[in-house]
């Protein structure tokens, strides 16, 4: 299988590696997954359907925040805010909990501040406020809607069934409490063109495209790896970063998924930047500075090189 193995030298001392996995749609190997926040791309679109459906307005930095895991920072929290109070719901009525902002300086703020951290601050507090909204539009009990056996759920496993074709998904539990479907790379990356040429949801799935390249830094932050490779693309593309070491990539003609076999978000993230320099969304001063936090100190120290031996 295609891939990047990443090692990290000290004092030309190998000190540790990882081995990351990269399949494509015209691949003939895959592995099975858990896509984790990978998957969100796919998973909104029935809530962007039902939005379409009723006709109701279509903001794309909303799109993208329904789609996010984000950092944490202020635009995240005022734009899930704001969101929330548009539609009319009680974002402490999401399921997922109070969560550090992934934003450094943003904790460091709020710290200095004494601010406390909310709900708002969980990554994926955009996508819970998207199925509070999906429950409302549906006119469906909000409680336990991040139970499988919850009707909008059984409509996102419906549109999961469907589009992968399959006849059952199992699923796993994410970090955030909502379903975790468990799918094959091969079956997960020839969605994209089964969405392309979708005559029912090929609306839906280019609002999410488009919301991805026109609002990057909604969709992660200002320092992440995918919001960084969509800023710097001269095309547009949708990345998307899923917990334990998945990145997926495609700009509607070609979709690739890396997956680091050790979880490892460091891991992904070199890979990712790495194939992103090869792929020319990004040019060697972007990936240079970004490799430099592997590398350098607190001092700006050079102690470390990162090597990276393609498979």
């Amino acid at each position: 299988m295609d891939g990047y193995t990443i090692v990290l030298t000290r004092n030309n001392i190998s000190e540790s590696y990882h081995e990351v996995d990269i399949v494509n749609d015209t691949s003939s190997e895959s592995f099975d997954f858990f896509p984790r926040s990978a998957i969100k791309p796919f998973q909104l679109i029935p809530i962007v359907q039902e939005m379409l459906n009723q006709k109701t307005e279509i903001d794309l930095s909303e799109i993208a925040i329904f789609c996010a895991s984000h950092s944490g920072e202020a635009l995240h929290t005022e734009k899930v805010l704001k969101t929330a109070e548009k539609y009319l719901l009680n974002y402490e009525d999401i399921y997922c909990e109070k969560q550090i902002p992934f934003h450094a300086e943003t904790y460091k703020s709020m710290i200095k501040e004494n601010k406390p951290y909310t709900k708002l601050h969980n990554n994926c507090s955009g996508k819970h406020i998207g199925m509070l909204l999906f429950c409302k539009l549906l006119d469906l009990e909000i409680e336990n809607y991040q139970e499988v056996t919850h009707p909008i759920q059984q409509k996102i496993d419906l549109f999961y069934r469907e589009l992968f074709n399959l006849e059952k998904i199992t699923y796993g539990i994410d970090g955030c409490g909502l379903p975790a479907p468990y799918i094959n790379s091969n079956i997960f990356l020839s969605s994209v063109s089964k969405l392309n040429n979708s005559k029912i949801y090929e609306e839906s799935w280019k609002i999410i495209f488009n919301a991805f390249y026109s609002h990057p830094v909604h969709t992660a932050g200002s320092d992440r790896v995918d919001t960084i490779l969509m800023q710097n693309s001269p095309n547009d593309v949708l990345i998307k970063a899923g917990a334990e070491g998945s990145m997926f990539f495609t700009d509607l003609k070609k979709s690739t998924l890396l997956k680091c076999k050790d979880g490892s978000k460091r891991g992904v993230d070199i890979a990712s930047m790495y194939f992103g320099l090869k792929s020319s969304y990004i040019d060697e001063t972007t990936y240079n500075n970004f490799i430099k936090s592997f590398t350098h100190n607190n001092q700006n120290t050079k102690v470390a090189d990162v090597k990276i031996l393609e498979k």
